[in-house]
């Protein structure tokens, strides 16, 4: 489905032409989300960003593609740099940051607010590649397909999410038969996610099987 599919509809489904001009930010919103619950193959990159830090500092913002999950980094000499968990383990390596090295050896990823921060350790004239998952692309043209979900899961698993999401805002405007609209709309969800005894599979399982997990063929339950 491409944008102007998705919004006609939602329009199906939702009751209130006045909220039509919120629909690609309802979308796109639960898109983002999808990518932060899951790790999406197609956001996995598969070259990496070049990304050259100084010894001018240990404190990096990482590029506007950066969404989450740095997990691979090399230095200029190809060697592998330890991607640490957590910025206290990257503080107690050298509190002051202050010592420099030919090479960074150690980083960590941080949030400061709506941003992401590289750090690294030692200082150093680098230049690192870095392995991470990307932010989905805004869809804004009618035509615009949101490629990081497969086709088949688009209705699936894109408009419970974001029917649920919005739902105190939709509360009076869901069409649909059912007397408690919220849990059918998460009974959806779930079908989307999981799969359902006689049909086709989940989200999850399709994602284990692309990260060459188990085949499986139907069932609710999702697998490890």
């Amino acid at each position: 489905m491409n944008l102007a599919e998705m919004e006609r509809r939602l329009a199906l489904i939702v009751r209130d032409p006045s909220l039509e001009p919120e629909f690609a930010g309802m979308i796109n919103d639960a898109i983002l989300e999808i990518a932060a619950d899951f790790d999406l193959p197609a956001l996995r990159l598969l070259n990496p960003h070049s990304f050259p830090v100084t010894t001018g500092n240990w404190i990096w913002p990482l590029p506007e593609g950066y969404h989450k999950k740095l997990f691979r980094c090399l230095d200029s000499n190809g060697t592998p740099v330890k991607v640490l968990d957590r910025l206290e383990e990257l503080e107690a390596l050298d509190l002051e940051h202050t010592e420099t090295g030919n090479h960074v050896t150690h980083v960590a990823v941080v949030d400061i607010g709506v941003d992401k921060r590289l750090c690294t350790y030692p200082l150093a004239n680098d230049t690192l590649r870095l392995w991470f998952y990307e932010k989905p692309n805004y869809l804004e043209k009618p035509g615009d397909v949101p490629a990081c979900i497969p086709v088949e899961f688009h209705e699936r698993v894109i408009f419970p999410k974001l029917i649920i999401k919005n739902y105190q805002l939709l509360l009076d405007q869901v069409e649909n038969f059912d007397t408690k609209p919220l849990q059918y709309w998460e009974g959806k969800q779930r079908e989307g996610l999981y799969g359902s005894a006689a049909g086709p599979v989940g989200f999850i399982n399709f994602l284990v099987k692309a990260r060459g997990g188990p085949r499986r063929h139907g069932g609710r339950d999702p697998l490890p």
